[in-house]
């Protein structure tokens, strides 16, 4: 079996490098950064009044991206880079001679600021065409930061300690950013930097870039910007920050009596040292995750597990450094071998995360990361300490190999044990560019109970892969993984083990930017899951037609056959049973929407007609009203009609969500969630203020309740409230 992956790994990977050429590691462009004399000085005041700004290089070649490809923008960009020893400093000014084009709906830090006229930076330090900070700027001077992984994924929950000011004036408006050097993991000694500049006009969906003007590779990809020269002699101080929170909690379980404990206080600290300028070391004790947003509230059909992505803070920082396999699982995520909210969860329970130690960053040209923490114990187990090591060297310019190892069992019934390889290759292919990114797994499980002495050991493995070739007209994808008996990943994600499952999709994109319409989609898609002796257990095959009309409203259609072997009975929910048979459905959905650069921004959907031999219709609708850029409302409803031979359920799901932004640095956000099935509801109010430079107060209102839907007026139970209250400051040396 090895020797077989052995040779299809090679074969795969010599095909693929005999076809594509490596990709250029950076564009022509480069633009030279004026290092600050010391009688000069940057005032964040979104002003281009310093004087030294005259003689500054400047950026000014932009072309668009869309909606045509290499022309000249609408209007001009200009952009200058400026930094002292401590600080990285970045003037664009944002040309737009009719203000009344200018879109600018939110003033909300870390908002939804795609919806506006915005100027994005990309900032990649060590020059690794896969992994970069991204750093966002909207005509309200509201910020948006985010990590770029691996081309693929941007972990918008990821925040930097920066400061940024806009100024508007008859000619449009400019920003002006300052970024210290010690939060980004730098180079060691000087070197020049990867770095690009987007610019987007929502209003007119014009999108401009300074490096990159490739549509294939899509705004997330940076494998071929240009360059930021003349950096030297940067000083991050000891690298020494110092992160204290101090928090006071207060729960009421609303069916039982008052208790002393009901009111508790923690401290919980953080401390991050900087090894070196690309090398960091993180330890956290008492992990407070207070301000972690509720979970999107979803009522499933499928009798496989659904997958939530991290939002908590801790895990991140840095979680570029411990992504793998590429595609194999961004596309797909079954299988994945780590997936960090197996940490702190365990059998349905919340687990308190006592300590922690982590290791992020680069050595010797080598991406390393490095985690381990300490669980605390649960209702039916022990305390745990869970492990991961991840290391991956870029070859070819921006490809990458790396190996990973995990250890650990959340729930504590086994040791548990993954360990794997994978490659990434991007390149370029005729008129586009082409990707393979694969992958094998191997995990190793002994029972840790005592209690299975005939079956305590496990063994499998996983491997698969993902080819990919994309222009600005086609897309073509491929996507085959097998997870063999025996593969069983407990720090990661498998919800349907024992299987094969293959994919592809095909798509053309007719870009027409006409009066009436700018885009015309067509995509086919053909999936197949299959058990080890290739027997279906289930496919999909579906086309559609999608298109986006010339004011930025959209639409879509789209039809699919579904198959599905049920081997056992399961129950949906509502109690419905779903005898084990074979099911064949036929179904066609559609959507349609408005611009979310309005005030008032729909989005409707449906699908209908089988579903498991018996009649299904979903229909969602959302909305999303921004009257002024400091307040904004979403409203959602998903509502779901089953009707099979055993039984039917109908399925309510309501959301609204409000956030008043005072100023950019303090927000106030509700969301609620409810069910109709469950008859529970979920209240969270949060607010937070960055009073200055690293500290931040957080007040978090929770509040759940039992209000079933047959008198949802008269009949709310309260089950719990809680209220948080935390101060958090930050001390950096």
């Amino acid at each position: 079996m090895y020797r077989l992956v052995g040779i299809v790994f090679f074969m795969m990977g010599g095909l693929t490098g005999a076809l594509a050429q490596p990709a250029s590691t950076g564009s022509e462009r480069e633009i030279v950064a004026h290092r600050l004399g010391a009688d000069e000085t940057v005032n964040i005041d979104g002003q281009s009044d310093e004087e030294f700004w005259a003689g500054t290089d400047v950026a000014t070649d932009f072309r668009q991206v869309s909606p045509v490809e290499h022309a000249d923008p609408s209007m001009p960009t200009l952009v200058q880079v400026a930094y002292t020893e401590t600080t990285l400093y970045v003037l664009i000014q944002v040309i737009e001679t009719r203000p009344d084009h200018i879109v600018a709906n939110t003033s909300e830090r870390d908002g939804p600021t795609g919806v506006d006229d915005i100027i994005r930076i990309y900032l990649d330090p060590n020059q690794t065409g896969r992994d970069a900070y991204l750093f966002e700027v909207n005509a309200n001077g509201a910020r948006w930061d985010s990590a770029l992984e691996n081309n693929l994924n941007e972990r918008g929950a990821w925040n930097a300690t920066w400061a940024a000011s806009v100024s508007r004036h008859d000619n449009g408006w400019t920003a002006e950013i300052a970024i210290p050097f010690r939060e980004l993991s730098l180079p060691s000694g000087g070197s020049d930097w990867g770095f690009d500049i987007v610019r987007i006009m929502r209003g007119q969906y014009e999108i401009t870039r300074w490096a990159q003007i490739d549509r294939s590779l899509g705004l997330g990809n940076i494998s071929n910007v240009g360059r930021l020269t003349g950096i030297r002699g940067i000083e991050t101080g000891i690298g020494l920050d110092i992160q204290f929170y101090g928090s006071a909690r207060a729960t009421r379980v609303w069916p039982q009596a008052a208790r002393e404990d009901d009111v508790i206080g923690n401290v919980s600290a953080n401390v991050t040292y900087k090894i070196t300028p690309s090398l960091t070391g993180t330890l956290t004790a008492n992990t407070d995750f207070s301000d972690a947003p509720l979970d999107s509230r979803i009522v499933s059909t499928s009798r496989f597990a659904t997958f939530f992505d991290e939002t908590r803070d801790f895990f991140l920082q840095d979680s570029a450094i411990f992504e793998f396999g590429g595609r194999s699982f961004s596309d797909e995520s079954n299988g994945l071998p780590f997936f960090s909210r197996n940490i702190g969860f365990a059998d349905g329970q919340v687990i308190d995360l006592m300590a922690g130690g982590k290791l992020s960053g680069r050595t010797f040209g080598t991406d390393v990361g490095a985690l381990v923490t300490f669980m605390d114990d649960g209702r039916d187990f022990d305390s745990q300490i869970l492990g991961i090591g991840r290391v991956s060297r870029p070859i070819f310019g921006t490809s990458r190999v790396g190996a990973i190892f995990m250890a650990g069992d959340p729930n504590g019934d086994t040791d548990n044990y993954v360990a794997g390889v994978d490659f990434q290759y991007s390149g370029s292919l005729g008129s586009g560019n082409a990707s393979a990114d694969l992958y094998f797994l191997d995990s190793y499980t002994v029972d840790a109970t005592g209690l299975n002495p005939a079956n305590n050991m496990g063994h499998g493995q996983s491997y698969g892969g993902v080819l990919r070739w994309a222009s600005s007209e086609w897309l073509g994808r491929i996507i085959a993984k097998r997870h063999e008996e025996g593969y069983n990943p407990q720090l990661g994600f498998l919800s349907r083990p024992e299987t094969q499952h293959f994919r592809f999709n095909g798509a053309h994109f007719a870009r027409i930017n006409g009066p009436v319409f700018r885009v015309i989609e067509n995509w086919t898609w053909h999936e197949f899951t299959t058990d080890l002796n290739s027997n279906v257990q289930s496919s999909v095959q579906g086309a559609n037609v999608e298109g986006q009309f010339s004011t930025s409203d959209y639409f879509g259609i789209y039809a699919e056959t579904i198959y599905e072997r049920v081997d056992s009975p399961f129950e949906l929910p509502g109690g419905v049973i779903v005898p084990a048979d074979e099911y064949r459905m036929n179904n066609i959905g559609w959507w349609v929407g408005g611009s979310d650069s309005r005030m008032i921004s729909p989005h409707f959907e449906g699908e209908c007609c089988e579903l498991l031999g018996g009649d299904y219709l979903r229909l969602e609708g959302n909305l999303e009203i921004r009257p002024h850029p400091k307040f904004s409302f979403e409203w959602g409803n998903n509502f779901q009609f089953i009707r099979l031979p055993t039984g039917g359920v109908d399925i309510y799901v309501t959301s609204v969500g409000a956030t008043f932004s005072f100023t950019p640095d303090m927000q106030l956000i509700t969301d609620v969630q409810y069910d109709n099935l469950s008859g529970n509801m979920n209240i969270f109010t949060r607010y937070r203020w960055e009073f200055a430079p690293g500290a931040e107060l957080f007040v978090g209102l929770g509040h759940n309740a039992d209000v079933p839907a047959r008198d949802f007026a008269n009949e709310f139970t309260s089950n719990v409230s809680t209220l948080t209250v935390r101060l958090g400051k930050t001390f950096s040396y």
